[in-house]
């Protein structure tokens, strides 16, 4: 025999019972689900690892989706400095991804300006830790000595830049300084082009773009990353992530030094004649004097002692030799100033590796170049300063 109150205890809840209970479940989920929304907010750089941070970064789209270190990803120049970058203790790059100081976009009056173009023997980083110490600042502060003009370099150097970079940076950015003289500081990337086969004077043979991962968002995926939740639950999920990108270009590493002897041999530098050309031509229409200044290398002693690049010197050393004979002959057509530095006029000790300077290198480099724009400052200061 069963009493009333089993009864009743057995009985299911009644609809209305059920539909309070799930209510009150909904809003107390609501409220669990608000309550980590807040402390992930509060909470997200403390809890949510620094890699997986910079993966969500990416697929909303912020400035971490283009950055790879002390580069950024650029859909025109294909990649330059990121701006305020800061290591050894300075900030090595401005606004603009120019290494020094800051400079304003339009010329102050009464300045003479000069923007230094090349790879990195031309930023000199990360090889010069302080920026002062770049040849191009050096040149800055000899020419500002010896002709008492006021003088500014830019220093619009770039890692592992050919010129197809330099002139993709010249159209898009530099120009817009308004320079007085481009100094062309070129033939050593432009050189590695030669050493692989199929060359192609767009350089499409051996470079072929960002290599790194992508991070792509899937539909309303970006709508769901405005969560703080959703950030830290995928910031944990993507920590393992990497975003750090390479320049997308062959090493003559993956080639014998007998294989870029015959490349080199067999290849002319159309890409590189077309690219000065054009480079000098855009200079010429913006009102700028070009300065031809070849690649400078160690000499062949010390490159045949590089540890990474000391088997490869003899293919190196000619495809130097066949972009200085470019910039000899587009100098010469053209009418333009060449300061080819002389074998020997940096000693052997001053050089790092096979190009690059140590500062009393940096130092020898400004003074040569230095003696050949002092002609057109004087030049300019007679014409009356702030006129061309």
């Amino acid at each position: 025999m069963t009493g009333s109150g089993q009864e009743s205890a057995g009985q299911p809840l009644s609809r209305g019972k059920r539909w309070f209970f799930g209510l009150f479940l909904a809003l107390f989920l609501l409220c669990l689900l608000a309550l980590a929304e807040f402390a992930a907010r509060r909470l997200y750089t403390r809890i949510a690892p620094a890699a997986g941070r910079r993966a969500v970064a990416s697929l909303r789209g912020g400035d971490e989706s283009r950055r790879t270190g002390y580069f950024l990803q650029h859909p025109y120049l294909y990649y330059a400095y990121r701006p305020g970058f800061e290591t050894f203790g300075r900030v090595q790059f401005n606004s603009h991804g120019h290494r020094g100081p800051e400079r304003p976009v339009a010329k102050p009056p009464g300045v003479f300006r000069i923007l230094a173009l090349g790879g990195s023997t031309t930023v000199s980083f990360p090889y010069v830790p302080d920026p002062a110490s770049a040849w191009p600042a050096q040149l800055e502060r000899l020419l500002a000595e010896t002709t008492g003009a006021r003088v500014e370099v830019i220093n619009g150097g770039l890692h592992a830049a050919t010129t197809a970079e330099l002139l993709a940076h010249y159209t898009f950015r530099n120009r817009y300084f308004d320079p007085d003289v481009v100094i062309l500081h070129v033939g050593g990337n432009d050189g590695l082009a030669l050493h692989f086969p199929n060359y192609d004077p767009e350089y499409t043979h051996y470079t072929h773009g960002w290599r790194n991962t992508s991070l792509t968002p899937r539909p309303l995926e970006r709508t769901l990353l405005r969560s703080a939740l959703a950030r830290t639950l995928y910031a944990h999920w993507l920590d393992t992530v990497s975003l750090e990108a390479t320049v997308g270009r062959d090493s003559i590493l993956s080639l014998t030094p007998e294989e870029c002897l015959e490349n080199v041999r067999a290849a002319e530098p159309t890409g590189f004649a077309r690219n000065v050309e054009l480079l000098v031509r855009e200079a010429r229409a913006d009102g700028a004097t070009t300065l031809l200044f070849p690649f400078v290398h160690a000499p062949e002693e010390r490159m045949r002692q590089d540890r990474m690049f000391g088997a490869y010197t003899a293919s190196l050393l000619l495809s130097y030799e066949k972009d200085y004979a470019v910039l000899r002959e587009i100098a010469r057509r053209e009418g333009l100033p060449i300061a080819e530095m002389p074998a020997g006029t940096i000693p052997a000790a001053d050089f790092k590796d096979f190009c690059h300077l140590d500062e009393d290198g940096e130092q020898a480099k400004a003074r040569f170049v230095a003696d050949a724009l002092v002609p057109l400052v004087r030049a300019w200061q007679q014409r009356g300063a702030g006129t061309r």
